[in-house]
């Protein structure tokens, strides 16, 4: 038996959305023998645009239950049944949500037809609901409410049982995970996908970049996106994909180097948490208006280049207490009160005023020293060939790749090797974290 679901919700992600309404047909292969129908109060805002779409106001769910109080039906409906819907993931992970909130579970074999047309009907030019309707002419009264939507998917639904040949069986074998790909994604696609270490990019539609991420395993790693316990995944994002796409990197430093830059060079709309932090805060050095060198911790911005940065305020502190310590300097200069740094184990010697700015210059000269040249070799796109990540005088140059036989002892020789990429503060991250874990070759 077939439990052909739609709902309408608040907003389209479940970890925030609720429910508005909730229709279900139950149709057992040749015709729908049982239908449930109710508006729901979701207990939360029904924002306007969402009201302009499916014409459910606050006013019509004031006096409506809310989920606790249906629960048992729609358990009742739904249990044992394969769940039906057009974009599954969407309507399952709602009521799942909804369930488990409750102290419950929801544990049903899925169908998405979406994905079923798409296999069954090949070749038009849309599958959604709407232009489904119109090619097969379905008719559908009531386009953004629950039954009638419900009603309009039963009726593709007995299409689809008309003209399948063993594509629901395989759909609902549980290592197809078809249900689990998104909705507009060919599955050829996910299948071709290589599990070995690369960046891959999620495009939408016209081909637009809408997500960019590194992985030792790309296959894997994407398979992990699509399934129901990736829970950080956005389904708004999932409901977007219309192809991935990758590039081989060989080794993790080089696929955190390369993500990194084409999250900048591309600012997808979903890529919002960077795995490396960025600097926040910087030191700024200046001479106020009576000659006196000063530094300060200020916040980085464009155009305004700090001596030294850092993640956070706290870590830019603490290195300039021991940056004091160390050179002998006035706090108070330095934005310090002379209170912190006592509780760190140092009292300034005011009667020392007459070398202070010999020290202070011998402070900002350590700090501009000019950094190692080295180059951090890695495994390449295969056993053929090295991958080489370049740090001139502690600026990062870039990376490349070589043969296993090329000789990299001098600079010279790797500069004609490497491709040439900016600098930013999360590559010295990167950099960092891996610099004790590769071949360094001091140049």
């Amino acid at each position: 038996m077939y439990a052909i679901v739609d709902i309408e919700t608040t907003g389209s992600s479940a970890a925030h959305g609720k429910i508005t309404e909730i229709a279900i047909l139950i149709h057992d292969g040749k015709r729908v023998v049982d239908e449930y129908q109710t508006l729901l109060n979701p207990e939360s805002y029904i924002p306007s645009n969402i009201t302009a779409l499916t014409g459910i106001s606050n006013e019509m769910v004031e006096d409506a239950p809310r989920f606790f109080e249906v629960a048992k039906e729609v358990h009742q409906m739904l249990e044992g049944n394969i769940f039906v819907a057009h974009n599954v993931n969407f309507d399952y992970s709602f009521i799942k949500k909804e369930f488990q909130d409750l102290g419950g579970n929801l544990n049903l074999p899925k169908l998405c037809t979406v994905r079923l047309t798409r296999k069954v009907f090949p070749g038009l030019k849309s599958y959604s609901l709407g232009r489904l309707g119109e090619h097969f002419g379905i008719e559908n009264s009531a386009r953004h409410r629950a039954m009638g939507d419900a009603r309009a998917t039963a009726e593709l639904m007995d299409l689809i049982l008309e003209k399948e040949n063993g594509e629901i069986e395989f759909f609902l074998k549980k290592n197809s995970k078809e249900a689990d790909l998104p909705p507009n994604l060919n599955r050829q696609v996910f299948e071709e996908l290589p599990e070995v270490t690369g960046i891959y990019y999620f495009h939408d539609e016209h081909g637009k970049v809408l997500y960019v991420g590194k992985a030792n395993n790309i296959k894997r790693r994407v398979r992990n996106h699509f399934s129901s316990t990736d829970v950080i995944f956005k389904q708004q994002l999932k409901d977007k994909i219309h192809d991935v796409s990758f590039e081989i990197c060989g080794d993790e430093l080089i696929a955190f180097l390369k993500e990194s830059y084409e999250i900048k060079r591309l600012f997808p709309k979903f890529n919002k948490a960077q795995k490396f932090p960025t600097a926040k805060f910087g030191l700024y050095h200046y001479v106020d208006g009576s000659g006196v060198n000063r530094i300060s911790v200020g916040k980085v911005q464009r155009g305004l280049k700090p001596i030294k940065a850092f993640p956070s305020f706290d870590k830019a502190r603490s290195f300039l207490i021991q940056f004091v310590k160390q050179f002998g300097l006035n706090p108070e200069h330095c934005g310090l009160p002379a209170s912190l740094l006592n509780y760190h184990g140092y009292s300034y010697d005011s009667s020392s005023e007459m070398g202070l700015n010999e020290r202070f210059a011998n402070a900002l000269k350590d700090l501009d020293a000019v950094g190692d040249s080295f180059c951090l070799v890695g495994k390449g796109r295969d056993v053929n060939e090295v991958s080489l990540v370049l740090v001139e005088q502690g600026k990062y140059q870039g990376y490349g790749y070589a043969e296993t036989s090329i000789a990299i002892e001098n600079i010279d020789n790797i500069k004609d090797i490497i491709h040439l990429y900016p600098e930013t503060p999360d590559i010295q991250s990167i950099i960092r974290q891996f610099r004790e874990k590769r071949q360094l070759i001091n140049l």
